[in-house]
């Protein structure tokens, strides 16, 4: 990673590839979101948070 000197410190920037994954990265992620909280029975929008809470509530509701 390159370093820009800027106001006597070093600030390590980025290529544009590790930007182009990162960014891919990110975008898989929300589409994998987006896909488990349909699968849940949830919105589009839902968190990780609430997917999580909604299959342990099922998990708990399975064992009874």
């Amino acid at each position: 990673m390159k370093s820009l000197v800027r106001f006597g410190k070093r600030i390590p920037l980025p290529s544009s590839v590790q930007i182009l994954h990162e960014l891919r990265a990110f975008c898989a992620e929300e589409y994998i979101r987006e896909v488990c909280a349909k699968a849940e029975g949830l919105s589009d929008n839902a968190s990780w948070n609430e997917i999580y809470a909604r299959r342990d509530l099922r998990a708990t509701i399975a064992d009874v």
